[in-house]
């Protein structure tokens, strides 16, 4: 699940759910990725990323 900037001015997920459609797809300001699965699958996915850069 992406997250861009202005999901983090919301209270609620309905907000962060406008938020995001409202945000022009061609050019998001994305900053952070949600991740779910298996814990190895997910270890082996991001193996080698630079967290927080």
């Amino acid at each position: 699940m992406p997250y861009v900037h202005a999901m983090f001015s919301t209270g609620h997920d309905a907000a962060n759910r406008e938020v995001f459609r409202a945000d022009d797809a061609a050019n998001l300001d994305l900053v952070g990725l949600a991740l779910h699965g298996p814990k190895k699958a997910v270890d082996k996915a991001v193996k080698g990323i630079a967290l927080h850069e």
